[in-house]
């Protein structure tokens, strides 16, 4: 019996160190334990821990963290984690320095958080440069936003777009699209919107209009796709509808059946205004 014991003891152990280990991946820091003991990457993920006790951009957290890199300099989840109070309280430049030096280590898990920065910040350019880099040199297959809601790669297809290249745009979206193909149930709330939005800049309407009604399958409260289905309507000189897909936009804006007007990644945002202006026309 003891000898059962103290193997299930073991067993249990095993499975704890791999628990542990796969969620602080999830979260970037992963297991102190896999760095040597008495290493500087080991002290500095330990420091780092006793940071995340604090409150997030604390005096206390920001000097455990300055203490971390201190011991230890490769550790890139200490200058990661130190950037972001700085970027969210809009210490743009402080943030970037620091975020600068965790990509230089590892460039495959950071490269996403400056482009997300770049891009809410209308640097297109370079945040093109970040994420192409991520999904072609390092082949990442899924990123998200900080926040989770969004895939890198509609980021990178409206940065092009709003950098005045949509055919590169709609490139990344097919991309994206071609990886929910093996994956489905990764697909996000507005992915077929990005798309139809993409198409319909680029003069490609009856592609557009399919994506908008899948995006309809998806949620058919979200005011903007009604809208662009209207204006495609009235391209094709179909005005009764036009106006009928604009009478639901509107309708959505007003806040009937729990609706909304604005899409979550501040791009493409359709204002009640617009569908007014298109229903008094």
């Amino acid at each position: 019996m003891v000898r059962l014991n103290m193997w299930y003891y073991k067993y249990l152990c095993l499975l704890l160190f791999v628990f542990i280990g796969n969620v602080n991946f999830l979260f970037g820091q992963g297991n102190c334990l896999i760095y040597p003991e008495d290493s500087g990457e080991r002290k500095a993920c330990e420091l780092s821990y006793r940071a995340l006790e604090h409150r997030q951009g604390s005096k206390e957290s920001q000097l455990l963290f300055d203490e971390a890199i201190k011991i230890g300099p490769k550790y890139a989840w200490a200058y990661y984690q130190k950037s972001v109070p700085f970027f969210k309280r809009g210490l743009f430049a402080e943030g970037i320095s620091l975020i600068n030096k965790a990509i230089e280590l590892e460039p495959w898990n950071y490269l996403y958080y400056r482009a997300y920065w770049y891009f809410y910040n209308r640097s297109y350019g370079y945040c093109i440069k970040d994420l192409e880099e991520l999904y072609t040199v390092h082949e990442e297959s899924y990123t998200t936003t900080p926040g989770g809601d969004l895939e890198m790669r509609l980021l990178l297809a409206m940065a092009h777009a709003q950098s005045g290249d949509v055919p590169k745009g709609i490139y990344w979206m097919q991309h994206l699209m071609e990886r929910y193909e093996q994956e489905p149930q990764l697909k996000g709330l507005y992915d077929h919107f990005c798309l139809g939005v993409l198409y319909y800049k680029n003069n490609q309407f009856d592609l557009a209009e399919v994506e908008f009604e899948k995006q309809l399958t998806v949620d058919d409260k979200f005011a903007d796709t009604y809208y662009y289905l209207g204006l495609i309507k009235a391209k094709a000189a179909n005005n009764t509808l036009a106006q009928d897909y604009f009478k639901q936009a509107l309708a959505k804006m007003n806040g009937e059946n729990g609706g909304y007007s604005r899409n979550s990644f501040e791009a493409f945002n359709i204002y009640k205004e617009d569908v007014e202006k298109m229903l008094n026309d």
